[in-house]
């Protein structure tokens, strides 16, 4: 593990008193966004233009953003209400997958 001395940590980052991890998540979540752009741009295709390999970024970006949504509720005690909100909206993405 890498020894930084950032000193205390600021407002919602990683080991504040403040909503801790808020700040990870929202970088985390402005990276997929990326990512998920070029892949609208790049029509879907898993190489974009300058050939970066979108499906591998996509899923380093998801993964990231899993990891820092699962930290941030955890540390903050929204767990439980957020996996019973997730739950629903699964539900509800599934029934319009399905439809079609």
């Amino acid at each position: 593990m890498e020894d930084h001395d950032f000193g205390p940590a600021g407002p919602y980052e990683i080991g504040s008193a403040s909503w801790p991890g808020l700040a990870k998540l929202a970088e985390e979540a402005g990276e997929l966004i990326q990512i998920l752009a070029k892949v609208v741009g790049a029509s879907g295709r898993s190489q974009y233009y300058d050939g970066t390999d979108l499906r591998a970024r996509l899923i380093e970006e998801c993964g990231d953003v899993m990891a820092a949504l699962t930290f941030f509720t955890s540390v903050n005690g929204l767990t439980e209400a957020v996996a019973e909100r997730a739950s629903s909206k699964l539900a509800l993405f599934a029934r319009w997958h399905a439809e079609g």
